[in-house]
């Protein structure tokens, strides 16, 4: 027996789902949501061709293959397939939360090897789960106490991590479609920011709630070493909180550009075309003292990048030609 399609009336459409929809429509194509209205899962077709997308786990962009996207998920994989195309990025090794599945891998693996790992880096190290997103548990890590403890914390949900020397740099993301940079952003940490009142850890609570509701892991309160828990910040004081600067963990914006600079744009496209994707975003630290783009690490490729971004920057225009765009190329003019 079918699903019922009715939609649940309080429920808003994921982003992605919410962009197809309106392209589609603006291309004169029809969109379907297969999933009872909550938009993780839909259609769009014309005439006898149809493309299947959606969101969450699901990848929002039919232009980009089942393999490529499933690489690009894969941190420790996308750093290989990096390497071997010898673009620059950032060392770190792999390494298990838990026991499930031992024996399906080679030894060295498992938290105690991370720890030894760690110390041959060069404490804090930065760690973040192999399948995560959103910044979900990207954290900085002290020493192997906290490090053990980091991996017992994501083992509930994550199987794998990995452990990156900390780096300081400025952080840039460029959209790449077809060979073309579409769009640069530079990202900022979250901050904390004083009223006055409130101490440090009750505005680090507040903080936190704000990314529970997100379904984001919290901002441990070691992000804070060296400062009074008990301090208050003056009114309109801002306190940047170190390590992941995702918009979903609550990082901003410092700038939206359609024109991505040079060096920027030519790793970008680079790195994208490695992956075997046709639309990915790559997030770059700019590591030269001078901030003059002279010295460029890969973090990251996102085979599923989200667009809130542009929509921030009121730049719906671009997203529904990018939309389109992809609608064209699979759905035919």
């Amino acid at each position: 027996m079918p699903l019922p399609l009715s939609s649940p009336a309080s429920a808003p459409l994921p982003d992605s789902a919410r962009y197809a929809r309106d392209a589609a429509e603006a291309f004169g194509a029809v969109f379907e949501d297969l999933d009872q209205g909550r938009g993780y899962l839909f259609r769009i077709s014309k005439g006898d061709r149809f493309v299947l997308a959606g969101a969450g786990a699901l990848c929002a962009y039919p232009v980009n293959t089942a393999s490529a996207f499933t690489i690009a998920r894969d941190k420790a994989h996308t750093k290989s397939v990096l390497a071997a195309a010898r673009l620059p990025v950032i060392a770190g090794g792999i390494f298990f939360a838990h026991e499930r599945r031992i024996a399906l891998r080679a030894p060295g693996r498992e938290a105690a090897e991370a720890c030894a790992f760690a110390r041959k880096l060069g404490y804090p190290v930065f760690a973040k789960p192999n399948l995560g997103s959103r910044g979900n548990y990207a954290e900085i890590i002290a020493d192997d106490t906290a490090l053990l403890a980091y991996a017992a914390r994501i083992a509930p949900e994550y199987e794998a991590f990995l452990v990156e020397p900390l780096l300081d740099g400025e952080e840039h993301r460029i959209l790449v479609f077809d060979g073309r940079p579409v769009f640069h952003s530079a990202k900022t940490a979250p901050a904390l920011v004083g009223d006055g009142c409130a101490s440090l850890a009750e505005l680090l609570d507040m903080h936190n709630q704000r990314l529970a509701r997100d379904l984001v892991s919290p901002t441990p309160p070691s992000a804070l070493a060296g400062h009074d828990l008990a301090g208050v910040l003056a009114p309109g004081e801002s306190l940047p909180l170190p390590g992941r600067r995702n918009l979903g963990a609550a990082g901003s914006l410092e700038q939206v550009s359609m024109h991505a600079p040079k060096q920027l744009a030519e790793l970008a496209t680079a790195a994208v075309a490695a992956m075997g994707l046709r639309l990915g975003a790559v997030d770059i630290f700019d590591l030269s003292k001078q901030r003059d783009l002279s010295d460029l690490v890969i973090i990251e490729v996102n085979a599923n990048p989200g667009l809130k971004t542009l929509e921030l920057a009121s730049r719906s225009d671009v997203i529904r030609s990018l939309w389109i765009a992809m609608l064209q190329d699979q759905l035919g003019g």
